[in-house]
């Protein structure tokens, strides 16, 4: 075991592709077999833990001190990354009533166990992609000055091809869904890419992720019986359904690109990277 630990510690881009591959690639696999939400926060609350491993193997303790102290400045600068699930939110309550839908007896733990299984989703994306790729790239070419161009690009093909992962592409409106999915999720994950670089909190990046996933999926616990399946396919062979998805993943696209471009221009000015490739 020591010498698979000394192996992996000695090539960090070889121990970011594992972590990241194991725990992408397990939760799209297994997480679809969970029976209920707290058993999905739990399953995801394990593997951001193994994620945690492997970030360790690269980064050692740095990847977890200096996070402290930034936490409430990072949930500030991301708050706007809630707002479309929000606007999302208040539709669904308002259609829900509408229709005179009743709500769940269990609403309340349901709503508990919800926000449990999301702050655990987004503690694992996070250390996932934000860490993992971060860490990984930059501990192998930390003397490569477009380093940071490089991680944003695999951070955004990575993040956003693994909510398709599993899902078909075997025609024109299939891959067209599969590319918005791709695009609007990774273009989305910059904000986090860009609070992560400057203050390194996990922590800060993993609240908002899971918030913004909490605030999405309430109407679900108030109002409809079962589990949602998080692992679920973003493609649709329906066309009704397609069409409906495709507009709002445009949709997500462009407010995702203004929120990182004003992150970029507002927060991002101070932050040396020259200073990063050398300390991080």
């Amino acid at each position: 075991m020591k010498m698979i630990i000394d192996f992996l510690k000695k090539r960090p881009l070889l121990t970011a592709a594992i972590g990241v591959a194991f725990v992408i690639l397990s939760i799209r696999a297994l997480g679809s077999r969970m029976t209920n939400d707290l058993e999905a926060g739990v399953f995801r609350l394990a593997f951001a833990f193994s994620g945690m491993c492997f970030l360790f193997l690269i980064s050692g303790s740095k990847a977890f001190d200096r996070s402290c102290g930034t936490t409430g400045y990072v949930c500030k600068v991301l708050w706007p990354t809630l707002i479309l699930p929000a606007v999302g939110f208040v539709g669904a309550l308002v259609g829900e009533i509408r229709n005179g839908t009743p709500l769940r007896p269990d609403f309340v733990s349901g709503i508990l166990i919800i926000a449990f299984e999301y702050m655990a989703v987004g503690l694992v994306e996070e250390v996932t992609a934000r860490g993992l790729i971060t860490d990984g790239l930059l501990y192998r070419f930390r003397d490569n000055k477009n380093i940071f161009v490089i991680i944003a690009i695999v951070d955004v093909i990575v993040f956003g091809a693994a909510h398709i992962i599993g899902s078909r592409l075997d025609t024109p409106t299939a891959v067209l869904q599969g590319l918005l999915k791709t695009l609007s999720s990774g273009i989305g994950a910059l904000a986090y890419l860009f609070l992560y670089w400057k203050t390194r909190n996990l922590w800060g990046i993993a609240i908002m992720h899971g918030a913004l996933d909490f605030i999405a999926s309430i109407p679900e616990v108030l109002f409809r019986q079962g589990v949602k399946d998080t692992t679920a396919s973003y493609v649709s062979a329906d066309a009704e359904v397609a069409a409906a998805g495709m507009i709002i993943m445009g949709v997500d696209l462009l407010i995702n690109l203004v929120i990182v471009i004003w992150i970029w221009k507002k927060h991002m000015k101070d932050v040396d990277f020259e200073e990063i490739r050398r300390t991080w």
